[in-house]
């Protein structure tokens, strides 16, 4: 008989206990309403570097007189994802009335002129736009591509590919890099300390391992610093001339 009076009794507690929460949660959202707390939210923005936080507020202009439990996140971030140098981006609610935007940007890995007009390339192989704010912005190599090569069908999905290797497989050389020349069926590589690296566009991948290859054999002796030039377009061998040197 006790123990069900003391079952009786812990039911009763629990009952009151959600009931008591219940209530408090209504006179809450009662009082919150009163006030106004959720008609308007602040917003914080993380993880933007190039995109400045203006520009991002900009795209919040259409959801600033929302509720804040009423905000269509989805649509939210589709509108900053529409910034050119967005890659994606994550939204969370921070009670009682903050917004948290996370960005992640895209990085370009080359400039390009393409028709008069200079593109960033990202590792996706997107192209966008480049101002003088994104070119001092993004220190990257420069890609040069003579007139006769402006129409060639997928260049751009192979000049993404080459750099997409060198980032990953041969980041060394990458990080030295300064400009890329593409004419008909070659490619020059300029390094920073004017190293000269010529190469045949079939197999240049195979060719840039080898030049890996090279590397690391002649080091610690040599790099590709001390080379006036490097040349890989006869099969199977390296031809290079040492700076300072005649002949």
């Amino acid at each position: 008989m006790r123990k069900k009076q003391k079952l009786i009794a812990t039911i009763l507690k629990i009952i009151s206990s959600i009931v008591g929460i219940i209530l408090l949660g209504i006179l809450v959202i009662g009082y919150s309403t009163h006030i106004g707390l959720f008609n308007t939210f602040a917003v914080k923005i993380k993880g933007n570097q190039f995109v400045t936080n203006a520009q991002i507020q900009k795209q919040l202009q259409p959801f600033i007189e929302e509720n804040y439990f009423s905000i269509d996140f989805d649509e939210m971030q589709s509108a900053i994802s529409s910034l050119d140098y967005i890659e994606c981006v994550q939204l969370s609610r921070i009670l009682p009335n903050t917004v948290m935007i996370q960005v992640i940007e895209r990085k370009p890995i080359f400039l390009v002129t393409l028709e008069n007009e200079n593109f960033l390339m990202d590792k996706a192989g997107l192209l966008l736009p480049a101002q003088v704010k994104a070119i001092s912005f993004y220190p990257v190599p420069i890609i040069n591509i003579s007139e006769d090569m402006h129409d060639k069908t997928g260049l751009n999905d192979d000049i993404a590919d080459v750099f997409n290797y060198l980032l990953t497989d041969y980041p060394l050389f990458y990080d030295n890099l300064s400009e890329v020349i593409i004419g008909v069926e070659k490619w020059t590589f300029y390094s920073d300390s004017k190293t000269r690296i010529f190469t045949t566009s079939d197999n240049l991948l195979s060719q840039l391992n080898i030049l890996k290859v090279f590397e690391q054999t002649v080091y610690p002796g040599r790099q590709l610093d001390d080379y006036s030039y490097i040349d890989l377009r006869i099969a199977e061998r390296v031809v290079v001339k040492e700076k300072y040197r005649k002949g």
